[in-house]
């Protein structure tokens, strides 16, 4: 006869376990393009802080920098703060803790002031992604983890695209520096819609297996971190966000400066590519889901490869619509394949690691952000904007090397975790394999 503890949560019922995972997703889809429109304003600012404060390309590209490395090194802190003080508190800092640095950015009076702004910028938004997964890990149920986080992270792209129809018409109206406080009241105004919106997490026996939470405090944060096959992924993933966060900086300053375009129609046509890849990220998770969780190389090298193609006509192009056209097309390749980088370690972490695993993962994403700016800024100077744009193509070469030495399904990647991590949460794989 077996005994069940009183001090145990009754699992919630099948409508609210689905009420709470739909709720938790369209809240976190919502914070994480407000996320993205305030780090993203700063790209249609560039040419206008350049004029202001004299700056080169490669000193522009400086200003970009300046946050990606502070936002790469805090996404292990972040993991490790929402796996200590939970999802919600950390995330609630961080949306508010940012806006007040997206602010700051417009009261700027010099080059110096700025780089420091921007670096405690990265620091605040550095928190918010691992928190983030980790919150949709404590609230969806293994088998539906994927799927909610692809939903959530769909958000990446639209809030790319939602940033310069934010941005080109806020500067018109009120100019650069006004521009920077309209979006931290959005931050602000969404900080309190997710702490009163936001529901309390599944019990844990709901998310993990049982005695997933005993094992869990029993995994040290240095086991995740030397753990190779999640570093492999993040290098996959900075590969893919070479080209990402290249075209995401430099292509509106390229549309201003190079080819003479309104600010208001460049910030129509700096969006017409990321609206594409948020299309193509819920058709690549599809596809992923149904043909390809077991093989998922035979979509990301040659999604990669045909990336590189259309980057290469991109830098060839004689018109700003040529560009545009090319830089579509590449992006709707490339983000086919983002789920299948970054949805299957976030499907197959347990919840209790999610927010150090999936940190991990993400800083592979940003070291890009960090170098990619910078790099391309100095190409720029010295020879070309086409020089500066054939940079991406050695993150799709990167993309497709590092493909090879990542676990192809489920089982595999289980193989290569900790023991004492993959023993926990083990409904996730049986769910697919």
């Amino acid at each position: 006869m077996s005994v069940i503890p009183q001090d145990i949560p009754a699992a919630p019922a099948g409508r609210t376990v689905i009420r709470i995972a739909r709720t938790s997703v369209v809240l976190l889809f919502l914070a994480w393009v407000i996320d993205y429109i305030d780090r993203l304003v700063i790209t249609l600012a560039l040419p206008s802080i350049g004029h202001q404060f004299g700056l080169d390309k490669t000193e522009q590209g400086l200003v970009l920098t300046a946050f990606f490395l502070t936002y790469a090194a805090f996404q292990v802190p972040g993991g490790m703060l929402a796996d200590r003080f939970g999802s919600k508190a950390t995330m609630l800092v961080a949306l508010v803790a940012w806006s007040v640095f997206t602010g700051l950015t417009g009261i700027a009076m010099n080059f110096a002031v700025l780089l420091v702004i921007r670096a405690l910028f990265g620091i605040t938004e550095g928190v918010f992604p691992p928190a983030s997964m980790k919150a949709i890990s404590e609230r969806t149920l293994p088998e539906d983890r994927m799927t909610a986080n692809g939903a959530m992270l769909a958000s990446n792209p639209l809030g790319s695209a939602i940033a310069p129809l934010v941005a080109a018409p806020a500067m018109l109206a009120v100019g650069w520096r006004a521009a920077f406080f309209i979006v931290a009241g959005a931050g602000v105004l969404m900080a309190v819609v997710l702490a009163v919106g936001l529901p309390k997490p599944l019990p844990a026996a709901t998310t993990q297996a049982a005695g997933d939470a005993a094992a869990a405090r029993r995994v040290r944060p240095g086991e995740l971190i030397r753990c190779r096959t999640l570093w492999h992924f993040a290098l996959l993933f900075c590969g893919f966000d070479i080209v990402s966060w290249g075209l995401i900086s430099w292509a509106p300053s390229y549309l201003l400066d190079e080819r003479g375009i309104s600010l208001s129609k460049v910030g129509v046509l700096s969006s017409i590519p990321w609206f594409v890849a948020a299309g193509v990220t819920v058709v690549g998770g599809i596809a992923f889901d149904r043909f390809f969780h077991d093989r998922a190389r035979r979509l990301i090298v040659p999604s990669m490869l045909v990336t590189a193609v259309f980057l290469g006509f991109m830098i060839r192009a004689r018109s700003a619509d040529g560009f545009v056209l090319y830089e579509s097309l590449g992006m709707a390749a490339m983000w086919v394949s983002f789920m299948p980088i970054f949805g299957l370690p976030l499907r197959l972490l347990p919840a209790p690691v999610a927010g150090i695993g999936g940190a991990l993962v993400n800083f592979g994403g940003q070291l890009a952000g960090a170098i990619t700016p910078f790099i391309m800024g100095w190409l720029a100077d010295a020879y070309s904007f086409a020089a500066a744009f054939s940079f991406l193509l050695v993150g799709c070469a990167l993309a497709v090397l590092a493909a090879a030495t990542v676990p192809q399904t489920a089982e595999a990647f289980r193989r290569r975790l900790p023991s004492n991590v993959r023993d926990l949460d083990g409904p996730t794989v049986a769910a697919r394999d």
